[in-house]
């Protein structure tokens, strides 16, 4: 776990070293309108930006009210998606979450992660994401390239992402969290590679542990019960 000083040192850098990405919204999923975004964050799970971002263009051709969205048949609503995968699972959430936000909340996007929760194919992570970019709330999503950093920092003790989460989020200062999820995945994706992560270089190397950072995901669990 880091400690405070750590983490201050962290977001210093990171800060200073991504000073115009507090403000950046990541596009592929997030639109101007609440309920499309909402939709947007679904259709990104395990999917790259470019391939959610053509699945939204053709499902939003579509539908991009949950009235119109529920009047699509579940055929219509896969073949749009496809490219973003898992298209069985998220178009029969798509369809789910449509009907619950008609039935009650009025068709409004609910503005409580709580409530987002409660909707069909929406966790912590895209809560996390709706929160922040289509609210403006403080919130600070772990998604997979995030994990990856925060477990080599030593950030994180959990695999399970929704718990290192909830650690990075009590453990960031006020000033830094509005900031926060645009600095950490930039960094993540452009540095902290899943494959040959840029040590060297990297900004926040002094404050690093560099735990298991030749280890893929998929094997740290094997390792951990080893």
């Amino acid at each position: 776990m880091k400690i405070n000083n750590d983490i201050e040192y962290i977001y210093e850098k990171l800060s200073k070293h991504y000073p115009h990405y507090a403000n950046k919204k990541p596009k592929a999923k997030i639109y101007s309108k609440a309920y499309t975004s909402l939709i947007g964050v679904m259709l990104s799970a395990q999917s790259q930006d470019k391939r959610t971002a053509v699945a939204c263009n053709q499902l939003f051709a579509l539908a991009d009210t949950p009235e119109e969205m529920i009047k699509l048949s579940r055929e219509e609503v896969i073949e749009a998606i496809k490219p973003a995968g898992l298209y069985n699972a998220k178009s029969k959430n798509i369809l789910a979450t449509s009907k619950v936000l008609i039935e009650k909340f009025n068709s409004v996007v609910p503005r409580t992660q709580k409530e987002l929760m409660t909707l069909p194919g929406v966790g912590r992570k895209s809560s996390d994401i709706v929160m922040r970019f289509v609210f403006g709330e403080p919130h600070i999503a772990v998604d997979t390239h995030v994990f990856r950093m925060l477990w080599r920092l030593g950030w994180a003790d959990s695999l399970d992402e929704g718990k290192a989460s909830i650690v990075v989020n009590n453990t960031t200062p006020s000033k830094y969290k509005y900031g926060a999820h645009m600095w950490l995945i930039t960094h993540a994706k452009r540095v902290c590679k899943s494959r040959s992560p840029e040590c060297e270089p990297c900004v926040i190397s002094a404050a690093c542990d560099k735990r298991d950072i030749t280890i893929p995901k998929s094997k740290l669990r094997q390792n951990l019960n080893a």
